[in-house]
């Protein structure tokens, strides 16, 4: 019965060559996936945090100048002029900021932010361009805003690092598994030609 035993070992090693297949097209695929959360982690770190920051850098700039020209001995022409000119540029950084994936958090402190903004619009409308408590409010939520961002940043380079060293253990284990899988293919083929027959020629002279 060595022929049925010769056919199992074919079968055994055409599963086990089709389970290494198949761990080779999970693995590829698995990498595929980690990379690509990995892109998209590094992506929503530049597009919603690095150049949120940016913009939040520039509104703190611009409430800053608005709050110096206010202590200035300038007339009030000139300060009208030249804090409504920061006012449309801080409008301007505040709308393309909203427009960012911000968290919860970030929403509450940016609706803050935008009615302090408000007020000094109306103090500056009812032509008061004295010192006003509400740009060192203004700069306060700033600073919230960016210390938010400084910690979603951290939180993603977190996760960056996560699907990195799952990516590596799963490919290692891959490997570990494909190593076996092909030691045990090894044994199966060496396993065969132990069984077969070898055919001794006879001798028909002496007969």
């Amino acid at each position: 019965m060595k022929w049925t035993y010769l056919i199992k070992n074919k079968l055994t090693a055409s599963a086990v060559l089709l389970t290494l297949c198949l761990l080779v097209l999970l693995s590829n695929y698995l990498d595929r996936l980690h990379t690509k959360n990995v892109t998209n982690a590094i992506s929503t770190l530049y597009e919603d945090r690095l150049l949120a920051e940016e913009y939040i850098f520039k509104m703190t700039t611009t409430i800053y100048q608005v709050r110096e020209i206010l202590q200035t001995g300038a007339s009030t022409d000139s300060k009208a002029n030249t804090v409504s000119k920061l006012m449309n540029v801080f409008a301007d950084s505040y709308q393309t900021y909203s427009k960012t994936k911000l968290t919860p958090t970030e929403k509450t402190i940016a609706i803050e932010l935008h009615g302090y903004f408000i007020q000094l619009k109306q103090t500056f409308a009812s032509k008061q361009y004295g010192p006003s408590a509400d740009t060192d409010k203004a700069l306060s939520s700033l600073n919230r805003l960016s210390t938010v961002q400084l910690e979603e940043s951290k939180l993603i380079m977190k996760n960056v690092e996560l699907q990195y060293a799952t990516i590596k253990a799963s490919s290692q284990f891959a490997f570990a598994i494909g190593i076996i899988i092909l030691l045990v293919l090894q044994a199966i083929v060496f396993t065969a030609k132990a069984v077969v027959p070898v055919n001794i020629p006879t001798d028909t002279t002496l007969n």
